[in-house]
């Protein structure tokens, strides 16, 4: 049988398997067994020697299937690709912008194509935002009925739901800056049978101007705060939401940095408390904390290079409580020229170090705060090898000449080495981070 969608390509049936591509503006799960998952479609006349095919934990499609031994398949409503098979096996790929039911078993092909709500469509479906971190899903699909109208905006739709809960007392910001649609948010307490408004954002938040909404509002430690996020006028897109709350504002809960990897957080919620004014400037406050690991010995750049206020950073040795100054800087470091602030400090292999960046004159916003080892390239040729060594994270590139304009070219990431042949032409290398 051929099962055709709306660009007329479908999947091929033979008499025990299937192949081909499928194209078709409505995608979702391919099933294939007795049974189906609970609101899709039953099969009969699915014999026990019947090829079908397995999912294996990562969602892929693997194999033969006997009998029982017959699962399905997710495709996300972007696209994703189905698995390769072998001769007499499923082959192709599902692309689509909708998501529905697709059923295969030897003898019957037929498609429902009833769109699939996300998970978090409801408020018992909420997921849990992690500080800091961006969460970006598509609304698209996203239906209305148990979406409460948030006070500030009730003319209100396609919302999801997240839950939030902060570490440390203080001021929480919300904020779907990232996202392509206009939108809304609620803030609430209580369970999903019962709500009190904690808070409501529609255009012009804190955090983001324009039609992206973003609040702020004072969390308590502990609580669980239910957020809604939703679109004016049930617009829909992707949502980008993102929660931060000052759970480093205190050496003990300071975050972790990892070498070259950038964190970026809202410092709008910040306290002073249990910072110390670092020796460069006085005139500090709103600062929040890390630590850094350097995974060799070495030179380390710190730096608040694309913050967006006026930032202040020191580097301390030792442990909360009994710490040593080792760096500070106010203005014009090595790192960034200006009023974002950077350092430079030499470590030991695996010795942490202790990082307060705040604002000069308590000044807040995004910070961008980032701790390199300053990469030292070793060169080596034995037994017809040349071998190139370097620390710490960043990309080696490679050019054949120094002439402008120079062609790099990406050789291998992170920190560790590389090999060739020493009879290979003459390069020059670098790393980048």
């Amino acid at each position: 049988m051929d099962w055709r969608g709306d660009t007329n390509n479908g999947v091929v049936i033979g008499p025990t398997f299937c192949s081909g591509s499928l194209y078709a503006a409505d995608v979702g799960w391919i099933s294939l067994g007795s049974r189906a998952p609970t609101n899709g479609v039953q099969y009969q006349n699915l014999a026990a020697n019947d090829y079908g095919v397995n999912v294996d934990d990562l969602g892929n499609l693997r194999g033969y299937a006997w009998g029982a031994n017959i699962g399905w398949i997710a495709f996300e409503a972007n696209g994703a690709p189905a698995v390769d098979f072998a001769s007499g096996r499923l082959s192709g790929c599902a692309w689509g912008a909708n998501v529905g039911w697709i059923s295969l078993s030897n003898s019957v092909a037929y498609v429902q194509t009833t769109p699939l709500t996300p998970a978090n469509d409801l408020c018992a479906g909420a997921v849990a935002l992690t500080n800091g971190l961006a969460f970006i899903q598509s609304t698209l699909t996203a239906t209305t009925p148990g979406d409460l109208a948030p006070g500030c905006q009730t003319n209100f739709g396609k919302g999801v739901w997240f839950t939030y809960t902060p570490f440390l007392n203080g001021i929480v910001t919300l904020s779907t800056c990232g996202s392509d649609f206009d939108t809304v948010l609620g803030v609430y307490k209580g369970s999903c049978d019962g709500f009190t408004q904690v808070a409501c954002a529609d255009d012009n938040g804190p955090s983001c101007s324009g039609t992206r909404a973003s609040v702020a509002f004072s969390g308590t430690a502990g609580v669980t705060y239910r957020i809604l996020a939703g679109g004016y006028s049930s617009d829909s897109g992707t949502l980008s939401i993102v929660a931060t709350s000052p759970s480093n504002d205190q050496c003990a809960g300071a975050v972790p940095l990892a070498d070259g990897v950038p964190y970026v957080m809202n410092t709008t919620g910040a306290t002073a408390t249990g910072d110390s004014p670092p020796a460069c400037q006085g005139n500090f406050g709103k600062g929040v904390w890390f630590t850094y690991t350097a995974p060799a010995s070495g030179d380390v750049i710190a730096s608040t290079c694309g913050s967006s206020f006026d930032t202040v950073l020191a580097v301390y040795a030792g442990a909360c409580g009994a710490l040593a100054p080792v760096a500070c800087d106010d203005d014009n470091g090595p790192g960034c020229p200006g009023y974002q602030a950077s350092v430079r400090f030499s470590t030991s292999a695996g010795a942490t170090y202790y990082l307060l960046a705040g604002g000069y004159n308590s000044a807040s916003g995004t910070l961008n705060l980032a701790a390199s080892l300053v990469p030292v390239l070793g060169v080596a040729q034995s037994a017809g090898q040349l071998t190139v060594t370097w620390s710490g994270s960043g990309t080696l590139q490679s050019a054949t000449n120094l002439t402008q304009p120079v062609t790099w070219t990406d050789v291998a990431n992170g920190g560790g080495f590389w090999t060739e042949p020493a009879t290979n032409p003459a390069k020059f290398f670098r790393v980048i981070k």
